[in-house]
């Protein structure tokens, strides 16, 4: 119990100063926060609506367009806070890596925590613009944080693997930079999966990011409930690989302090 009270006291510790640090040097502070989605979101918007003329099955409007496009990326920067950092959590910390009793292993969930704070203050922002273009929230949009919720296993997994390799393969902060870049496109952030050609469904069947972005949109611009089945099957998966991860991280852990 007393051991448990500790890692919760640390981890509050961390996220504290984790978001903290963040923007505690710039002019606008923790305002970025709520900027960095608006101005990503204006981009895209324009990009692939104003010049590209993409177009959404069910939206009427350039509104209606940047709704849909913003729930997608919510979950791709979910995930692409934690892929893009990952490799460098355990090798920026080497204080932390050194001292016995430091259980580094936090390390990752800290990051998976503020992430989830980031995609939450999203989500937020997403609903309240509904509101703005007159599409009031419907009831079915209080499943939304589950659905970020839900994929906090994921995260933690690959936090978990991706730093412990990151130690030993420096190399791998190359790689997934490149894999977070594909997974932009291929996902169905600017389109919707069911415009897959069928020769490259595997593509849409094997992205871990197609669930969470498919059954985000379901509960907050389609006014829909969510597929339960879907979200079960897809956290099964996302536990299964954080337990593997983990056990990866513990085993790799224990040369850390000698490579760094």
């Amino acid at each position: 119990m007393q051991g448990h009270a500790n890692f919760s006291f640390l981890f509050r510790q961390l996220l504290g100063r984790e978001l903290a640090s963040r923007y505690k040097t710039t002019a606008l502070g923790v305002l970025w926060l709520l900027l960095q989605p608006l101005l990503m979101l204006g981009v895209y918007t324009l990009v692939f609506s104003g010049i590209f003329k993409t177009h959404w099955a069910g939206t009427a409007t350039t509104a209606d367009f940047a709704l849909v496009l913003f729930a997608g990326l919510i979950i791709f920067n979910f995930l692409s806070e934690v892929l893009v950092s990952a490799p460098t959590l355990i090798v920026g910390q080497p204080n932390y890596v050194k001292k016995v009793v430091f259980p580094v292993e936090i390390l990752p969930v800290v990051r998976v925590a503020a992430a989830l704070v980031t995609a939450l203050l999203s989500l937020v922002i997403l609903l309240v613009a509904q509101a703005m273009v007159g599409q009031m929230p419907s009831p079915s949009a209080v499943f939304a944080p589950l659905i970020l919720l839900e994929m906090v296993p994921m995260l933690l997994g690959i936090a978990w693997a991706i730093s412990a390799l990151g130690v030993y393969l420096r190399d791998i902060a190359q790689f997934v930079g490149i894999v977070s870049s594909i997974l932009l496109f291929l996902s169905p952030i600017f389109f919707p999966s069911s415009s897959i050609p069928q020769n490259l469904r595997a593509l849409i069947d094997f992205n871990p990011l197609v669930t969470p972005m498919e059954q985000l949109r379901a509960v907050t611009v389609q006014h829909s409930l969510p597929d339960f089945a879907a979200l079960a099957q897809h956290f099964a998966l996302s536990v299964l690989l954080a337990g593997l991860s983990f056990q990866l991280f513990r085993r790799l852990s224990r040369g850390f302090a000698d490579v760094l």
